[in-house]
Formats: structure tokens, C-alpha cells, sequence
């Protein structure tokens, strides 16, 4: 028997309608697994910049280039369930003495594999342990650094540094120096080109690797008189570096000339203004307001890490599929 006209026309009406919900309810679905999803990706990092700090600027990395895409990538791949096989994320961190106190670097280690797993045998314990960490076949964070006292980019230009670099096949290598370069009279030039010269060595034997340069976090300079005996020596005044502003500018350039990602540790802390009164309120440095005490050191690698995560979550919420 057939329907009439309206009958039939009521029935498609009804058919459409539930249609329409149906479709609705699957996309209401999808949705909400997606964020689900990017909610299980995303990672809670708490702000650690000192209340009491002044004219702080916002704690992330520039990297318009997206030049850390492939690391971000990788740590994503371990926290997402859907990857069955998970990766060993490698870390190196090169620098002075700031990296080579051996407490900078593990602050912010000990944070990422917290969340991401630990793939190191071992860890850095201290001053003289070494800062090269064997693998123990687990997915998860391995972060190595080499620390020179003194250094500047051009001490790492040396055949075996490359070689110890490249050998630890890093995903990342992150490049601490700067606040040597600002010592005495600044060249800036001269500090241009052995950065150069180390950039393209590090991307000869490290392809793969992405780059992050860090700027120092600002210091003090201490003259003495011209005795000729160090133990006459006297001091005559100690000051803040005003070389650091020139320094942390040339190391923000460089970055960008070359496409690469810059943590501004030194304006991010309160820049020429304030980035040195902050560290000497709180008590961070060291009696010769260069070197910094362990919770200087400390709070260095946690503001690492909350950028590092930061820069992480942007790119879970502009890349999860």
C-alpha cells in the first residue's frame, strides 16, 4: 500500500532529522576524543620565575622556524599511547661553566623524565661525575653536557669535542656560552664568526640534530688592581657586566639569521635593568657574582624545562592528528 503525498514527505522529514542527529553525535564524538587525546599529551608545567623578580619577560623559546618540531615530535611520540614503539629522545647540552657545574643540566633533566621516562643508566651527580651517561636500552630522556670551564664557542671548534658530540647522535643539542665572550672588551665580530664556524661544524656531523642556543643569565665583573703577584691583587670595584645585553643581542641575531631556536634566559629574567639585581636579591650567585650556588643553577634548569614544555604544548595542539 502506497503512502500519501504528506505522509511521505513527513517520513523523509523524520529520516533527515535523525540523520542529522546521528552525524551530529558522531562528530560530537570525534571532537571529544580529540581532546581527550591532546588533553593526555599535554603537559602541566607550573610557572617557577620568582615572584620577586622584576621586569621579567614571558618564559618561551623563539623559534619562528618551528626548528624544534622534530624533537617536540619525538617526545610526543612517547607520551602518545597509539605508539606502540617509543624512542630514546637524546639531549646534549654544551657550555661553560654555568653547564659545567653539573647542576644547571640535570634541574631540567630530572623534569623531563619525570613525564617523558628515563633511558639513562646512570646520572649526574655533582662536579666530578661524569657528564656523558650510558644508555639502559628503556624509551624516555638521555641528557648528556660537556662543560668547559672558560669556554667559548671557540674552544668546542676542537676535533674531539665535535667528535664526542656527534657521537652521542643527539636529538638536540642545546649550546649554553656567552658569558665568557662578554668578558674584558667585547668583539662582537670576532664572537659572530666562531659561532658561525661552530654552527656549521655541529650541523656537518649532527644533521639531525635541532639547535637551541641559551644566552647567559648575566653577571658581575670584578676589577682588580695590576699587581703583578695574584696574591697583591686588590679589588677595585665590582659591577654589573653591561657586556652581557651586547652578548645575549649577537646570540638572539645569530639564532634567527639561522633559523634555529633561542631561549633568552637573560632578558627573561629581567634583561639590563634587572636580570643581575634579581640574581643578587635572591641570593642565587656565588661571592664572585659569576658562578651561581645550586638553587641558582636549580631555578636555571626548571625555567629550561617550562619553556621546553611550553614550546611542547604548542606543538601538541597545532600538530596532534
Amino acid at each position: 500500500m502506497k503512502l500519501p503525498f504528506k505522509s511521505k514527505i513527513k517520513v523523509f522529514i523524520m529520516l533527515n532529522i535523525i540523520l542529522l542527529a546521528c552525524t551530529g553525535f558522531l562528530f560530537s564524538n570525534s571532537d571529544s576524543d580529540k581532546d581527550d587525546a591532546i588533553k593526555s599529551l599535554h603537559v602541566d608545567a607550573e610557572t617557577v620565575l620568582p615572584a620577586s623578580f622584576a621586569g621579567i619577560q614571558p618564559n618561551i623559546i623563539l623559534d619562528s622556524s618551528q626548528n624544534l618540531s622534530a624533537f617536540f615530535a619525538k617526545l610526543m611520540m612517547i607520551r602518545n599511547i597509539k605508539h606502540l614503539e617509543k624512542p630514546v629522545v637524546r639531549i646534549v647540552h654544551i657550555g661553560d661553566s654555568h653547564v659545567r657545574s653539573h647542576e644547571f643540566t640535570p634541574a631540567f633533566n630530572c623534569r623531563l623524565t619525570e613525564i617523558f621516562g628515563n633511558a639513562a643508566a646512570g646520572f649526574i651527580d655533582g662536579y666530578k661525575s661524569e657528564g656523558i651517561i650510558e644508555e639502559n636500552g628503556l624509551p624516555g630522556i638521555v641528557c648528556h653536557c660537556i662543560g668547559i670551564n672558560g669556554a667559548t664557542s671557540k674552544n668546542f671548534l676542537e676535533d674531539k669535542h665535535i667528535a664526542a658530540i656527534s657521537k652521542l647522535n643527539p636529538d638536540l643539542i642545546i649550546i649554553s656560552l656567552g658569558t665568557n665572550e662578554s668578558l674584558g672588551k667585547y668583539d662582537q665580530p670576532y664572537h659572530y664568526s666562531m659561532m658561525e664556524n661552530l654552527f656549521s661544524i655541529l650541523k656537518t656531523s649532527c644533521p639531525e640534530a635541532a639547535i637551541l642556543y641559551t644566552t647567559p643569565p648575566g653577571a658581575f665583573k670584578t676589577t682588580y688592581n695590576r699587581a703583578r703577584r695574584r696574591r697583591n691583587r686588590k679589588i677595585i670595584s665590582i659591577d654589573e657586566n653591561k657586556n652581557t645585553k651586547n652578548v645575549a643581542s649577537t646570540i638572539v641575531q645569530f639564532a634567527a639569521n639561522h633559523n634555529v631556536a633561542c631561549w633568552d634566559l637573560f632578558n627573561i629574567v629581567g634583561g639590563e635593568q634587572h636580570a643581575c639585581k634579581n640574581w643578587q636579591n635572591g641570593n642565587y650567585y656565588q661571592n664572585d657574582k659569576l658562578h651561581f650556588i645550586i638553587d641558582g643553577y636549580a631555578l636555571q634548569g626548571n625555567l629550561l624545562y617550562e619553556a621546553l614544555i611550553t614550546g611542547y604544548n604548542e606543538y601538541v595542539l597545532k600538530n596532534y592528528e
